[in-house]
């Protein structure tokens, strides 16, 4: 009877049936397309948290594109870069080190084994070291993430080295309106779906990212949840001027007074949160600051974001660890960048990461 009953329906709604008929052919095509046209993703492994805005994906075997350079990608269980897709214990009878910084802690363009921490994890076998960094971290997102560490995931650790960017202070901007959505259930959920869609549907890809680069507001690096990238969603001449005050809010008075200034309060502010953090937890805490090529030219050794971190560790009893010197000599510049940094890039090359990792045996092995 129900089958007859059905056959009836399907007879009674010819149009409904040829619809969905139609809707289930262009979404096996679409979904066809986007196997075949969508790019493959070198971002796979990064995704939105809704606790400190964005991460890694833990457990995680993917390639990852820098320039014209593809190469392997591992997180371990804590969704850190690692040398392999490693179960990483809460507790340790080592001492453990844990690092947080932005894309030159996450070592962008380099393997595990060629990133600074790599290579200082082979020097240091008796110190186990774990790398927390991830691109366009700033202030707000290290303490934000390690209070997450500390409180909610309960990994112990004695030492704490954050590698502040001169990007630091302008993402903080970016990131002030920020709050964690944990118990956001929607917004996961949409942020899930998008991530689906955007992988999955070449309909959603095409047009997702036809709104992107159509959008006409506020310029500024942030977070993209549908594509998990770092990208420009805004342009207008105000915008390109922030994303540009990046290179010189430290030495131009204008831009500091501008942008510079307020990135630096809002720096503060979160540090001392993350310093106040370690403090109740015993965890000792050293501020890494380090040059960009554009500094090394001017040879801007003693900068405003130099004498405002030196100042901030002095007050704080915090260890101060600055390579603007280790940088900045009396060696050509240009020899300099072309020693230690990746052509045409702000981030360090192969041999850029060994120096860095030799600077910090010695001064680990020293405190």
């Amino acid at each position: 009877m129900n089958s007859k009953q059905n056959g009836r329906w399907f007879e009674k709604h010819p149009a409904i049936v040829f619809s969905l008929f139609i809707v289930g052919g262009i979404l096996a095509i679409d979904f066809v397309c986007s196997v075949f046209i969508i790019p493959e993703d070198y971002n796979s492994f990064r995704a939105p948290n809704p606790n400190y805005h964005h991460d890694l994906l833990a457990n995680q075997e993917s390639k990852n594109i820098w320039g014209d350079r593809i190469f392997n990608i591992y997180t371990n269980s804590l969704g850190f870069k690692d040398k392999s897709c490693r179960k990483v214990t809460l507790t340790t009878d080592k001492k453990r080190i844990l690092f947080i910084g932005d894309s030159f802690t996450e070592s962008m363009g380099m393997t595990w084994e060629e990133s600074f921490i790599g290579v200082l994890s082979e020097k240091l076998k008796e110190v186990e070291i774990l790398n927390a960094g991830v691109v366009s971290y700033s202030p707000k997102l290290y303490y934000l993430k390690v209070k997450y560490l500390l409180e909610y995931v309960r990994l112990k650790f004695d030492e704490l080295y954050v590698f502040i960017d001169n990007s630091d202070p302008l993402n903080e901007i970016t990131y002030q309106d920020f709050e964690p959505y944990d118990k956001n259930a929607m917004k996961k959920f949409g942020y899930i779906v998008n991530r689906f869609l955007f992988t999955h549907s070449y309909l959603y890809y095409s047009i997702s990212g036809k709104i992107t680069s159509n959008r006409k507001s506020r310029v500024t690096e942030s977070w993209n949840p549908v594509s998990g990238q770092s990208v420009l969603d805004e342009f207008s001449k105000e915008d390109a001027n922030f994303i540009a005050a990046t290179l010189n809010w430290s030495y131009s008075p204008d831009i500091f007074e501008k942008w510079g200034k307020k990135g630096l309060q809002l720096a503060a502010e979160n540090m001392q949160k993350l310093c106040d953090k370690c403090n109740q937890n015993n965890i000792k805490v050293t501020v890494v600051i380090y040059p960009w090529p554009s500094m090394i030219v001017n040879k801007d050794i003693n900068n405003v974001q130099v004498i405002f971190w030196d100042n901030f560790c002095q007050k704080n009893n915090l260890r101060f660890l600055n390579l603007y010197p280790k940088f900045i000599s009396g060696e050509d510049p240009k020899e300099v960048i072309r020693k230690y940094f990746i052509t045409g890039d702000v981030h360090w090359s192969e041999e850029g990461n060994r120096h860095v990792a030799d600077i910090l045996k010695n001064y680990i092995y020293n405190q």
